[in-house]
């Protein structure tokens, strides 16, 4: 079963700005946002390049690569692969206006998700803010937190169906939330 992470980021996206709008401490569009050393205006989002963020294939395992990367609104996405063509892990990370909204984010991917995969439910990891890991139907795994003003999501998967041990999993989460750490200020 493959999750479908344009229903799941646009729910916490819209989760996420209903947040903010309740926010009377809310900044105005010309606060700034800074995301590895680069600063530019709220307002435009798409201009900031958050390729940064996303782990490094070396992070995973020798013989993997990074296949593609799109831009987000407000984040990145990236498709990593490796040298045999039989696994595959997207990584996801949205940068959010605060930790409140990451958080609030995290907490309504998880849910979606969870009602994607038939009401399987996430089990609490030791992965940035909120984490949690779910064992989807399918051999399809998935890691969520937040970390910040941010959140992300990791898909692992495989074309002959073997599920990746939660542990590994964790462990390339974990990597992805020192890379976040260290990138988004």
């Amino acid at each position: 079963m493959k999750i479908s992470k344009v229903a799941v980021l646009g729910a916490a996206a819209a989760l996420s700005v209903g947040i903010a709008g309740c926010n009377s401490d809310e900044k105005s569009s010309s606060a700034t946002t800074s995301v590895a050393s680069t600063s530019v205006a709220a307002s435009s989002p798409a201009s900031i390049d958050y390729t940064s963020l996303l782990i490094k294939p070396s992070d995973i395992d020798a013989g993997w690569t990074l296949k593609t990367t799109k831009p987000e609104q407000a984040g990145i996405t990236g498709i990593f692969g490796n040298s045999e063509a039989t696994e595959k892990i997207s990584t996801s990370i949205t940068v959010r206006e605060n930790s409140e909204t990451a958080a609030a984010a995290v907490a309504a991917a998880k849910d979606a998700m969870s009602q994607k995969a038939g009401g399987a439910a996430f089990s609490p990891v030791d992965v940035g803010v909120g984490g949690g890991v779910l064992n989807a139907p399918g051999g399809t795994t998935v890691v969520a937190f937040g970390e910040g003003r941010a959140f992300a999501i990791l898909e692992f998967n495989s074309k002959n169906g073997e599920r990746v041990p939660a542990e590994v999993a964790i462990e390339i989460a974990k990597k992805q939330d020192a890379a976040i750490k260290a990138g988004v200020k």
